[in-house]
């Protein structure tokens, strides 16, 4: 009998491959011979999975996301607490931070992960409500939204700063720290207590 071929464990291979070439060498000086180089594979090869470089390259930036994803599930073992609200908020700013001091257009990807938190986060945020974690009268659509938005401006400032990146990291956490506390302790909203709406 031939040999089952993982078709999708052999484009994640090559992905990665395409990765590591772009770390050293950029994503506009990355080839499709370096990457054949990289993971073993001959260009014809490689090209029955990705018939052009920008396909390729494309794949790569969206395995540079979903690792992230992978890394923030793992350390969250799937938990529904307030920590765990946290630390995948944490893990996502971390990562960006760190793709960004190698290649800053794979940190781009990071946002392909944060969109994919939009769910996840929202899930976490009623379970703390309904552990009494967080006060009741939040919405956690609502509060989901504002999170990720706070994710965002600090990617933005992680991304722009010429501050070592060691101290925005420690910056970066303190903010995110300072946000979950204040969401904690948040009271009550007034009767006149306008929602802004969902970003498109």
């Amino acid at each position: 009998m031939p040999k089952e071929v993982d078709h999708q464990a052999r484009r994640r291979e090559l992905a990665d491959a395409a990765c590591r070439v772009i770390g050293r060498h950029g994503l506009a000086g990355a080839t499709l011979a370096q990457v054949a180089e990289e993971s073993g594979w001959s260009i014809g090869s490689m090209r029955y999975y990705f018939p052009s470089k920008d396909e390729l390259l494309a794949s790569a930036l969206w395995r540079v996301g979903e690792r992230i994803d992978e890394r923030i599930r793992r350390r969250t073992a799937g938990g529904m607490s307030l920590a765990d609200l946290r630390t995948a908020a944490l893990e996502l700013l971390l990562a960006f931070l760190a793709q960004a001091a190698v290649v800053p257009e794979l940190a781009a990807a990071a946002d392909d992960a944060a969109e994919r938190l939009q769910e996840p986060l929202t899930a976490r945020i009623a379970h703390a409500i309904q552990a009494g974690e967080l006060p009741p009268h939040l919405d956690p659509g609502h509060e989901a939204i504002r999170l990720q938005l706070l994710i965002y401006g600090l990617m933005v400032e992680l991304a722009t700063t010429t501050t070592p990146r060691r101290h925005m990291a420690t910056w970066a956490q303190a903010i995110l720290d300072e946000h979950i506390a204040a969401l904690a302790a948040r009271p009550a909203p007034g009767p006149e207590r306008a929602t802004p709406a969902r970003r498109p």
